[in-house]
């Protein structure tokens, strides 16, 4: 049936086809929560959304491999790079969108009294956060353009890795590792905090979501940036580096995939909303529900006991005579 596609290559078609079709669809009730709820609109969801949104035009490039795959068709570098012009956004804006996220959470963690003066500013809040992954963005979108191939001769099965043609791949894969090691560094630092302060739990919910997340995205791509690096030196032959580019986005687009099925499983939140959203029954709508978990409110041990002494002072001395 599908004599005429190389089976070191059918395997990845099914594979992109059915993880777009899910990835997309669990994205797109992320973005449902978000417009459902009214809590899910402070600047730590909005990024959340935001990165959902990333992701799924990140994935939805993979329809244009599978039609040209099972189509039998081709096109050259410079018609691919038009095609996944759109799916080339989420791509390059999805790890300084992680990174973003990892600033907004130190931010809440370190500096609670100041995040909550950017709380009342959240539209600037979210602009100044937004603005290292869209000049990313556009960077690559433009250097992309600049190096596309237009010789007609060159023909390929278009695919995501493919619409950054040459060098301009190289620097995406190279500036990607630069970018998650500074994302380990945040994550990492704002784990520390959080065990040695007191934030709700609900607070650390969140966290814990976007740390599992971050942990299969940058599983992923440290695969993906190892294969990807390694392709150019394996073979010269294009085609294998090709293709060895192309397998190693597998954990990349699973991890792109999984955000939905993660924060269900790990947040309370997330798990309400998509409850209510499939009618299933929820705890969304209840009062307790509305309590923030995106700000934290730290105390140190010796100021707390210091505050229930001053209570107990009061008491004593306001407590009426019987």
């Amino acid at each position: 049936m599908f004599d005429y596609i190389a089976k070191e290559i059918l395997p990845l078609g099914f594979f992109f086809f059915f993880c777009s079709v899910i990835g997309i669809a669990g994205n797109l009730v992320m973005l449902m929560c978000s417009f459902r709820t009214k809590r899910f609109r402070s600047p730590c969801y909005i990024l959340i959304t935001v990165t959902c949104l990333a992701d799924a035009i990140h994935i939805s490039g993979q329809f244009p491999f599978c039609v040209h795959l099972f189509g039998n068709l081709t096109s050259t570098q410079a018609q691919c790079y038009y095609m996944l012009i759109v799916p080339l956004i989420g791509l390059t804006s999805g790890g300084p969108l992680i990174l973003s996220m990892g600033i907004d959470r130190l931010i809440a963690v370190k500096y609670p009294t100041r995040y909550r003066y950017f709380q009342e500013e959240p539209k600037l809040y979210v602009f100044a956060q937004l603005l290292f992954p869209i000049a990313y963005a556009v960077i690559f979108l433009i250097y992309g353009f600049l190096v596309r191939d237009t010789d007609s001769k060159k023909q390929i099965i278009c695919a995501n890795p493919l619409a950054l043609n040459g060098t301009a791949f190289q620097m995406f894969t190279y500036s990607s590792g630069i970018i998650y090691v500074f994302v380990f560094i945040v994550y990492l630092s704002v784990y520390i905090l959080l065990k040695s302060n007191k934030a709700s739990a609900r607070f650390k919910s969140v966290f814990r979501s976007l740390a599992v997340t971050v942990g299969l995205v940058m599983f992923g791509w440290v695969s993906t940036t190892t294969a990807n690096t390694l392709s150019y030196s394996i073979s010269d032959s294009a085609y294998t580096a090709q293709l060895i580019q192309m397998y190693a986005g597998i954990t990349v687009n699973a991890a792109a995939a999984s955000n939905v099925f993660v924060f269900y499983a790990i947040n309370s939140e997330y798990r309400e909303v998509i409850k209510a959203l499939f009618g299933c029954k929820s705890k969304a709508n209840s009062p307790a529900f509305e309590a923030s978990s995106t700000m934290v409110t730290v105390k140190s041990d010796a100021n707390l006991q210091k505050r229930r002494s001053t209570i107990l002072f009061v008491n004593q001395v306001y407590r009426p005579n019987h």
